[in-house]
C-alpha cells in the first residue's frame, strides 16, 4: 500500500503495486478481500486504524495566524513602535489613534482571506459523497470517508467514485475523468488485465477518486484511499508548493521599505539637530518627531491596496471565481503568456510547438510529440 512518485512515468502519480497489471485473483489476495461477501466490521476497524479515513485532510491555517499575518509589514512595524513609544510617554490618545489605524488595516485583509477560505470549505463539503459498499454480503450506503482498502464498492450512473478502485465487474461502465486527464468525453471501462506500462488515461480497469460515473454500473475493490489516491497525492503536492510573493506585493514591500527607512533617517537627523540646537525640550522634541513619523508614514497604503484588490476579487467572484488571497487577483493580471493544452499534458506529456512568430515572420513546425523529425516552414509575413 505504499506509494511513490515515478519520475519516468507520464501520469501524475503512480501506485505500487500496479493494480491495473494484476488480475482479479491477485488483487483480492494482495488486499485480503473477502470476495464476494465483503469485509466484516472487525476487518474494517483494523484497516481504519492502519490507513486512516478516506479523506483529504490538508493542513489548515488557523484564523489567528491569518490575522497575525496581516501585521507582517515594515510600515506596520514602525507604526507599532511609534504607538509603543507614545504609550510609554503616557500620550494615550496618540497611542490609541495609531493602534486603531493598524488594527483597521489588518482587519480588512483578514476578513477578505477568511471569506475566501470559507467559500473553499463550502466547496469541499459539496464534494463529500456517500459510497455504496458491500460488507458481510449486504449492500448499503455509508459515508465515503469510512471506506478502507479492500472494500467492495458498487458504482452506478450518477455516482462519484469515492476512492481509487480496481474494477472487477463492469456493465457498460463509462466514467468522466477530466479532473485527472483533461478529457471531456467519458471513458469506457472494463475488468480486463492490462499489460505493461499504461498511462493513467488508458487504464480502463481502474476508477479514480473525484471522477464521475456517466453510464452503466460496476463493482470495484478499493485499492487506495485518502491522500494515497491519485487526486489526494496531487492535492498534497500542490499544498507542499512554497508560495512566492506576487509582483504587486514585491513592489509594495520595496516601496514601503524605501519610504519607511527614508522617514526614519530624516527623523533621526531632525532629532539630532533639534537636540543639538536645543530648540525644544526633550519630551516635546520626541513628540514632534513621532508626529512627523506618523504623519509622513503611508499607513493607508495597506488599506488602500486591500480595498483595490478586494474590488478585483469581487468582480472575479461575480464570474463564479474564488480567490483565496487578495494578491492572487493582481498576480493573474500580471501574467503575460499562458501556455496551455486542452489535453495530452497529463495523459501523454507531449506539448509541442506548432507555430512560431518572430518579428513579422510566421513559421510553422511540422511533427508531433518527441519524434526528432520536423521541418520549419515559412508561411508569410505576420501583421
Amino acid at each position: 500500500m505504499d506509494t511513490k512518485v515515478n519520475e519516468s512515468d507520464d501520469v501524475p502519480l503512480s501506485t505500487v503495486p500496479p493494480f491495473h497489471n494484476q488480475d482479479t485473483e491477485q488483487v483480492i489476495e494482495d488486499l485480503q478481500v473477502n470476495y464476494p461477501e465483503g469485509l466484516d466490521e472487525e476487518q474494517v476497524a483494523k484497516r481504519v486504524q492502519t490507513y486512516g479515513y478516506n479523506e483529504v485532510t490538508l493542513k489548515s491555517v488557523p484564523k489567528w495566524v491569518v490575522f497575525l499575518r496581516q501585521f507582517n509589514n515594515i510600515i506596520v512595524y514602525i507604526l507599532l513602535a511609534a504607538a509603543l513609544l507614545t504609550l510609554l510617554m503616557q500620550h494615550y490618545s496618540d497611542s490609541i489613534v495609531i493602534g486603531l489605524v493598524v488594527i483597521i488595516n489588518a482587519l480588512i485583509g483578514y476578513f477578505q482571506e477568511v471569506n475566501a477560505s470559507n467559500a473553499l470549505d463550502k466547496i469541499k463539503n459539496m464534494l463529500s459523497v456517500d459510497a455504496t459498499v458491500i460488507r458481510q454480503g449486504t449492500r448499503f450506503d455509508i459515508p465515503a470517508r469510512e471506506l478502507v482498502p479492500g472494500d467492495l464498492v458498487y458504482l452506478e450512473a450518477g455516482d462519484h467514485v469515492p476512492a481509487d478502485l480496481r474494477i472487477i465487474d463492469a456493465d457498460n461502465l463509462r466514467i468522466q475523468e477530466s479532473s485527472l486527464t483533461g478529457e471531456a468525453d467519458s471513458v469506457l471501462k472494463d475488468d480486463l488485465v492490462l499489460e505493461g506500462r499504461i498511462p493513467l488515461a488508458e487504464r480502463s480497469n481502474m476508477a479514480y477518486s473525484s471522477t464521475a460515473v456517466t453510464n452503466g454500473s460496476a463493482t470495484g475493490i478499493v485499492v487506495m484511499t485518502g491522500l494515497q489516491t491519485q487526486i489526494g497525492q496531487i492535492s498534497q503536492s500542490v499544498a507542499d508548493v512554497s508560495g512566492n510573493k506576487s509582483p504587486l506585493t514585491k513592489e509594495l514591500d520595496g516601496l514601503g521599505r524605501g519610504i519607511s527607512w527614508l522617514i526614519v533617517v530624516v527623523a533621526v537627523v531632525m532629532f539630532g539637530l533639534g537636540w543639538f540646537l536645543q530648540i525644544y525640550e526633550l519630551p516635546t522634541l520626541i513628540m514632534a518627531i513621532i508626529a512627523m513619523i506618523v504623519g509622513s508614514m503611508p499607513e493607508g497604503l495597506p488599506a488602500a491596496t486591500s480595498i483595490i484588490l478586494a474590488t478585483g476579487v469581487q468582480k472575479l467572484t461575480q464570474k463564479n471565481a474564488i480567490v483565496k488571497t487578495l494578491p492572487a487577483a493582481e498576480t493573474l493580471g500580471a501574467v503575460d503568456i499562458i501556455a496551455s493544452d486542452k489535453t495530452g499534458t497529463l495523459t501523454k506529456n507531449e506539448m509541442t510547438i506548432q507555430d512560431i512568430v518572430i518579428d513579422n515572420n510566421h513559421y510553422t513546425v511540422t511533427g508531433i510529440g518527441y519524434e526528432p523529425f520536423f521541418k520549419v516552414v515559412s508561411l508569410s509575413n505576420y501583421y
